[in-house]
């Protein structure tokens, strides 16, 4: 059953650096604390049952964006340079506390990541800015229904910061276990399980078999990468893929549903992170 009153919501902050300094290239648990800071001073009982939670976050994080980067990926800022900072929301609690703090603040607050303090000077929760935005689970459904008759056969994907989707603990090597390569199988089954999170219709594990059998996948620019999240050095990959899908139309648009649904909840590992970030390209009107 599709909560009719669940919205998700992409939010950008603009930052001005109030002094000199940088960033690490990994600073995942640095925007992560900057965030959950960020809902302790609008709401502290739900930043603390945010950070308690052993279930998956009603949130994600998106690394900072800046335009100076080093070689060896680090952020320099001089002071007054600019950057933005993205993230999502997918419950209301998490929303309105940052409506509490930040949207209906007429004193623009500051952020601090790592050691960098930073001035928001402009917060975006609309489509004033093509990273922003909201949804809600209804609409998202809606609009691939309406085109249950010829849902597109392809979509593609840019996967903008690290992804990797995690294969659990192997317990006799004591070792974590990854799969770093864009697996089509494990994507949409990542995002079949949020969506059903988010109140969206649910599929069974006969859409990830069909997944498997009838769609394609054609790298169209991917790097590997290696990040560190909580001090554990992680393979994974970056950049565009195309995915060809089977021709089964109502599982089409369910796919369909769950590329524009990744807009808001990233996919596989440590999303809260600043890893799994991913937006839909539209190369051609309609898709």
């Amino acid at each position: 059953m599709i909560a009719d009153n669940q919205r998700l919501y992409a939010v950008v902050l603009r930052l001005i650096a109030l002094r000199s300094g940088a960033v690490p290239r990994d600073h995942g648990t640095q925007v992560r604390a900057a965030f959950l800071s960020m809902i302790r001073t609008g709401d502290e009982t739900l930043a603390q049952q945010l950070h308690d939670a052993n279930i998956h976050k009603p949130y994600t994080i998106s690394p900072l964006r800046s335009w100076k980067r080093s070689r060896d990926g680090a952020h320099h800022f001089s002071e007054g340079d600019e950057a933005e900072w993205r993230f999502t929301l997918m419950s209301e609690p998490t929303f309105e506390a940052v409506l509490r703090r930040y949207l209906l603040d007429r004193n623009l607050p500051h952020l601090r990541i790592g050691a960098m303090q930073f001035m928001v000077t402009d917060v975006f929760a609309s489509q004033s800015h093509p990273e922003s935005g909201s949804v809600t689970a209804t609409e998202l459904v809606e609009r691939w229904q309406k085109r249950l008759d010829a849902p597109p056969s392809r979509i593609l994907l840019a996967f903008v910061s690290p992804t990797v989707f995690s294969l659990g603990h192997d317990k006799e090597s004591g070792h974590y276990r990854y799969a770093s390569l864009p697996d089509l199988k494990l994507l949409f089954s990542s995002l079949r399980k949020r969506a059903v999170d988010v109140g969206l219709p649910p599929e069974s594990d006969d859409f990830d078999a069909w997944i498997a059998q009838t769609a394609r996948l054609t790298p169209l620019a991917l790097d590997l990468v290696r990040v560190t999240v909580e001090r554990r050095g992680i393979p994974a990959f970056l950049g565009e893929v195309s995915i060809d899908l089977g021709s089964d139309l109502s599982r089409r648009a369910y796919a369909h549903m769950l590329a524009d649904l990744a807009f808001f909840t990233g996919v596989g590992y440590q999303t809260t992170c600043g890893l799994g970030q991913v937006r839909r390209m539209r190369t051609n009107r309609g898709e």
